[in-house]
Order: structure tokens, then sequence, then C-alpha cells
């Protein structure tokens, strides 16, 4: 399961309004000073998730909660989002380079062409598929447990930089 912490924003007919921020692996190896991608992701602010979740009783507004998507769900709707439009472009690859450069004797515009053609194509194809990967339940984020009030920022120590003595 994969598992992320939220913060509550409302409640409405026993669903959850929950906002999450989104986790990139930046800031976690040795050389984030140095990389490129460190530095721009530091610079940036985090993307914010708005995801509802079920929940029998209501939460107040700002309640820390721990939320949790099953690993099968996530890895089918990956491989149907990327899969579908590489495979549909290496198809249309093949195709233009039999269809072009084998029968017609052009270049490789007309193959070049198909290709991204195909590959688009199988962006929306795989726009089709994706609502129909698993069941709605399945695609639906579950509430796995309560963390609690969150710490007021005048509260929190800064624990990334050694204090003086």
């Amino acid at each position: 399961m994969i598992k992320a912490l939220a913060e509550v924003t409302g409640y409405h007919d026993g669903w959850l309004s929950l906002a999450c921020q989104q986790q990139t692996s930046c800031g976690s190896c040795q050389s984030q000073s140095q990389c490129g991608t460190g530095i721009v992701s530091k610079a940036l602010p985090g993307k914010v998730n708005h995801v509802s979740v079920r929940s029998p009783q209501p939460l107040p507004v700002g309640t820390l909660v721990e939320i949790g998507l099953g690993e099968a769900t996530l890895l089918r709707s990956a491989l149907v989002v990327y899969m579908v439009p590489l495979v549909m472009m290496l198809v249309g690859a093949l195709l233009g380079q039999f269809l072009f450069a084998s029968l017609a004797g052009s270049g490789e515009g007309g193959v070049i062409a198909l290709s991204l053609g195909c590959g688009a194509l199988g962006v929306v194809i795989a726009q089709r598929l994706a609502p129909h990967v698993g069941s709605a339940d399945q695609q639906q984020p579950a509430l796995l447990r309560v963390m609690g009030e969150p710490i007021s920022g005048l509260a929190m120590i800064n624990t990334t930089h050694q204090d003086s003595d």
C-alpha cells in the first residue's frame, strides 16, 4: 500500500475533503545540492492534490490523516498510461517503415509522421482505458488512520539546522 499524509479541509455527506502535498524523490540523496533537479524542486512550491475519502465520522478541519492506495491499482494504471502510447507509437513506426520506406520509396518524414500520429492515438486510447483499469473502490484512496491535530508553526522546532550552544 502506498501511503501519504493529508490535511482535512472539509466534510460533506460521509466524505472527507483532503489536501495532500505531492511527494518528490528529490532531497533524499547526497548530491541534492549539486543536482539541477534538486535545486529546481527546492525553488518551486510543491503541488497540492485535493482528494476525497469516505469517512464514517466528521473530523475537524486541519486534522492530519494517513491515506493509502493499493499498489496493484497504481501499477496497472501506470502500465496503461505509459505502455499503450509507446506500443502504438512503435506500431506506427513499423507500419510507416513498411508503407512509406519500403513500398513508396519515400524518406523518413512519413514514417515519423505516422509514428507520432499513432502515438497520439495511443494517448487517446489510454485516456479512455484508464478509468476502467480497476473498480471504483480500488481506485479510491482509503483512510488508514487519524494522526491528530497539526503542530502550530510557532511551536515547531527547525531540526534541519544545528542549533548553536
